[in-house]
Formats: structure tokens, sequence, C-alpha cells
């Protein structure tokens, strides 16, 4: 085969490699467009109270409705119209479903700071239920709780009120460090202040 016929073939090799460098590199940008899609989604999904914290905001800049709320079922989410008012576009979450009967902010907020009861809020970048307050901290003030016939008061009876803690093997399960003094108030919310060690074991 001659020079010309060689230069040929390879010319074809070449021109075949470049379209195979050409879909590979259409779809390695097709892929990071699809992918900057999502995050931009995600972006627009997520909400962090960090944040708007961190630009002097009050709670109830964005929470309108809370001091005011007296019902469980009340939605204390901003409403869209209020976040326009910095933002171009908004997308409102539902309220998650609430295990709770009966709870009023407009009775909390005059006692307590937001961030009294929904802890670590601050700093968080999405809310989660560890930003809600564990009945332990509700009975710093109810304290005149009768468990387990006064639960209703405040839950609604569909509600798990075990701990996770308590799993079927829990007595054999839990060690020393569950009985430390803050585990220890955690379990009088349910068992009183008076219980012993025989009464579970």
């Amino acid at each position: 085969m001659g020079t010309a016929g060689r230069s040929a073939r390879n010319a074809g090799w070449e021109l075949a490699g470049e379209r195979r460098w050409r879909r590979q590199d259409l779809a390695n940008f097709l892929q990071a467009l699809a992918l900057a899609a999502l995050a931009a989604e995600a972006c627009a999904a997520e909400f962090s109270h960090r944040v708007h914290i961190a630009l002097k905001l009050e709670c109830v800049t964005c929470h309108v409705s809370a001091a005011a709320s007296r019902r469980v079922e009340d939605n204390n989410l901003p409403p869209r119209e209020v976040c326009l008012k910095c933002h171009q576009d908004a997308t409102i979450k539902q309220p998650r479903p609430t295990a709770l009967a009966h709870f009023s902010h407009q009775q909390h907020v005059r006692v307590r700071p937001c961030a009294g009861c929904h802890r670590g809020i601050e700093t968080s970048e999405v809310t989660s239920k560890a930003n809600f307050p564990p009945m332990a901290d509700c009975v710093v003030c109810h304290n005149r709780v009768e468990i387990p016939n006064s639960c209703w008061m405040c839950h609604a009876k569909t509600m798990r009120l075990t701990p996770e803690s308590h799993v079927p093997d829990f007595i054999d399960s839990h060690s020393r460090v569950k009985h430390s003094a803050e585990e220890k108030r955690s379990c009088e919310v349910c068992h009183g202040r008076n219980f012993t060690c025989a009464g579970c074991h």
C-alpha cells in the first residue's frame, strides 16, 4: 500500500476518533448540565435557617402567623408572598403532620424565645426532628403531667409515645451510659422522679 493509501486510512481513523471524542464531549456536557439542574433544584427545595438568621432576620419576619397561632393545625410556614419580598422565586413546602393534638404557639412565645424550643435552629441547614423540642423540655414547665393518664391532653392518640430507645430488648441492651443523669431525666418524663432500678429490672 502506498503512502497515499495509508494517509487516507489514517485520516479515516482520525475522523472516527474525532467523532468519538465529540460524542464523549457532548455526553460529558449533557451529564454536567443535568447535574447542575439537579443541584439548582436541590438548592431551591432546601431552606437554610442558618443563612436567614445570619442576615439578622427575626423568626416572625418569615413565620408571620406563629405568634398568633393557637391551634396545632395552623400552618405557620411562611406564605409565598413573604419569601417573594426578598427572593425572585420560592417553593414552599407543606408542613409536616404533627403528633400533637393541642398546641398554642401564642402561649409559648410569651414565655420563651423561638430557639428555646426549636434548639439548634440557628445553625440548621435543613430543619429536622432535632429542631423540635423533646418532651423532657416540655415538662420543665408542664411538670404536673400524670403519665400515662394525661398524655392525650397534648398528644394525638395515634402517636407512639415510647422513645426510639425502647426496642423489645431494651432492658437487656442498655448500658451504664444509659444510666447517666441526663438519660435519667429523660426516663423521669414517663416514669416519674421516684422510679427505681427494681421497677424495670
